[in-house]
């Protein structure tokens, strides 16, 4: 490995030791093979670091910190990486064996560009296919109407997050990819790439799908907050901003219906989000929410 990879690859972990062997050896297997594998322990409680260990690959750097959330570690990997682009694989997740060399022609073609992304799709434990995300026309417009992006798909240049980082926040977590790359949308050319490089693994034991009803309300409120106090925010999107605050409530009542909250706090979200943006109801996760609600 060399001492200046293309790409660093930031695996930031938390008790997945059922998982992360999958995800270092999807990158291993790469058939562009300049890159190193940086992964974040943050604080994990279960074999993780065992697992890792037993990886000999001189391209893996395993670090361990206290557990301070995603994002922080996230943020660790980072500066601890030495690529000329940074991606950021989830622990539960796994690439393809194109996911480098797709990323470097895209590079290799869009030279001045800084950050963009790749397609991605998401699959069951078994590995049955759920869903495809290759259609993304315009990252910079559609970013404000929800989280199109995997983060798994997503490479910036080292010098980007020297200056721009995730939001630390802890109440803010798995919101914060979302924060983040509303930033950037403000600041740079997000280019897209539809090919397919990437698999999001869709299991029970994900944050998402561990909704807690006061969690929710608490980090869609910091959302809304940082995205509307961020000046570059308001000055590239005006109020364009006003249809990630509407997608941000609307996921707040599909969340909480999950979390079996009471339909007056639902409602609630639902229609704040709906009275800021029409489009919303117009959104699969509208029909999700009514029939959700029917059921409470």
């Amino acid at each position: 490995m060399t001492n200046n990879p293309f790409f660093s690859i930031v695996i930031p972990t938390y008790n997945r030791a059922n998982f992360i062997s999958k995800a270092i050896e999807s990158v291993l297997a790469q058939s562009f093979k300049d890159f190193e594998i940086v992964v974040v322990d943050d604080g994990s409680t279960d074999e993780t670091e065992q697992v890792v260990m037993s990886i000999k690959n001189e391209k893996v750097r395993y670090f361990r910190k206290e557990n301070e959330e995603r994002a922080a570690a996230r943020n660790f990997g980072a500066r601890s990486a030495k690529g000329k682009y940074i991606n950021f694989l989830d622990s539960d997740d796994t690439i393809y064996p194109h996911h480098l060399q797709t990323a470097k022609q895209f590079s290799d073609q869009f030279l001045e560009v800084k950050v963009f992304h790749l397609g991605y799709d998401i699959k069951d434990v078994r590995g049955v296919l759920l869903h495809s995300v290759s259609n993304i026309k315009s990252i910079n417009h559609q970013i404000l109407s929800g989280n199109v992006l995997s983060c798994n798909g997503v490479f910036l240049k080292r010098e980007v997050m020297k200056e721009f980082q995730f939001n630390e926040d802890r109440l803010l977590s798995s919101l914060e990819d979302w924060e983040f790359w509303i930033r950037l949308s403000a600041r740079f050319q997000f280019l897209n790439s539809n090919t397919i490089t990437s698999t999001v693994i869709q299991h029970d034991q994900r944050s998402v799908m561990m909704p807690d009803a006061n969690r929710i309300k608490l980090k869609v409120d910091r959302f809304v907050k940082y995205v509307l106090a961020d000046e570059i925010n308001k000055a590239t999107f005006g109020l364009g901003l006003n249809k990630a605050k509407a997608s941000a409530l609307t996921y707040a009542a599909l969340h909480l219906a999950m979390a079996k909250a009471g339909k007056r706090v639902i409602i609630h979200y639902l229609w704040s989000g709906i009275s800021i943006h029409l489009g919303e109801m117009f959104k699969k996760r509208f029909l999700v929410i009514v029939k959700e609600l029917i059921k409470v």
